[in-house]
């Protein structure tokens, strides 16, 4: 695993300029948010998950969550069908914070197009230069 400044960046993910991760497993994806992220809004109180199931463009919005400093989205990275969301973060969100790259886990998606993951997303030195960029504009 790799740590950039104070933040854990597992070597085997892709990642999104929106800050998720992205694991292949098989023919589906599992996504969640970085290290980075969860430390970036602080407290994650409120999460919607996707409903499994639901086919999404890429961009469309993955989930929304919230922190007592902050709101935002985790966009679709790559465009599919929500086969698994982890419907337990809805009443206890506390495993984005405490474990992103595990328990926090949001969903597991099968992709239109597999090949999209690997052309479209950041992985290796691009995704670890683009999270020192992000470190310098959001310092801690």
């Amino acid at each position: 695993m790799a740590k950039v400044d104070k933040y854990d960046m597992p070597d085997d993910l892709y990642y999104t300029t929106d800050h998720a991760w992205v694991k292949i497993e098989g023919q589906q994806v599992r996504v969640g948010v970085t290290d980075f992220m969860q430390q970036l809004a602080g407290n994650i109180t409120f999460v919607r998950v996707p409903r499994a199931g639901k086919d999404f463009e890429a961009g469309k919005t993955l989930c929304s969550m919230q922190s007592g400093k902050w709101a935002g989205k985790i966009t679709m990275p790559i465009a599919g069908k929500v086969v698994d969301a982890n419907k337990d973060l809805a009443s206890a969100p506390k495993p984005l914070n405490d474990d992103p790259y595990g328990q926090g886990w949001i969903a597991v998606i099968e992709p239109t197009n597999m090949a999209d993951v690997q052309a479209n997303l950041l992985y290796g030195d691009k995704a670890i230069a683009f999270l020192k960029e992000e470190i310098a504009k959001h310092p801690q």
